[in-house]
């Protein structure tokens, strides 16, 4: 159970970072490119 556990916190946390970057990424699109929300997916 201990390693099922930590399995699931490391993956938790690789999503939020995945996510983070994901957000990251868009609000430098939509600064530099002056697009809207709508426009960047």
């Amino acid at each position: 159970m201990a390693a099922a556990s930590y399995n699931f916190k490391r993956a938790m946390r690789a999503l939020l970072n995945l996510l983070k970057r994901i957000s990251e990424m868009l609000s430098e699109r939509v600064s530099t490119n002056d697009f809207s929300l709508s426009n960047a997916f």
